[in-house]
């Protein structure tokens, strides 16, 4: 999946989570390079920081299968895709008791290696609703503007007009 993925370039440019070539430090170097070049110039920066709570737990399966169309991703893997996010349950136990089993509707499974590539999968499109700089590792986003330091005017809107 990651080979078609690459070989398609699927993946958004500013994700530096779980990506081939791109890491932890890839994504602050660039953010580090690119902020201090806004203040180089004379700009002040807006900048805002965006962590998911509980990012991996909250995708909705239905959605997430939905998009994972979008990628096109089909045929087998797709069934087994599907089959390893939906018809799992839980249940929780209080003082040794076990409530009843209940079907998990959201949530990538974590500690597995398909977890992180599949919400990388449904964050992807995240960029391409907002027009100013920004890099993303994982659930994790920096989203910044520069600033005319003489007039206070923003240089730029952080949201696309829809």
């Amino acid at each position: 999946m990651t080979k078609f993925l690459d070989s398609h370039q699927l993946l958004c440019k500013k994700q530096h989570g779980f990506s081939r070539g791109r890491s932890c430090v890839t994504n602050l170097l660039e953010t580090l390079e690119n902020q201090t070049k806004a203040l180089d110039e004379g700009f002040g920066l807006d900048i805002v920081y965006l962590d998911y709570r509980k990012a991996f737990d909250s995708v909705p399966h239905q959605r997430l299968i939905e998009k994972l169309k979008g990628f096109g991703i089909n045929g087998k893997l797709l069934q087994w895709l599907e089959s390893f996010l939906t018809s799992r349950t839980m249940s929780v136990m209080l003082s040794g008791t076990f409530s009843q089993l209940l079907e998990v509707l959201t949530g990538v499974p974590q500690g597995s290696v398909l977890g992180p590539l599949l919400f990388l999968l449904f964050v992807n499109e995240l960029p391409s609703w907002i027009i100013s700089d920004m890099k993303m590792f994982a659930d994790d986003t920096k989203v910044w503007c520069r600033i005319n330091n003489k007039d206070r005017k923003k240089t730029a809107t952080p949201y696309k007009k829809t």
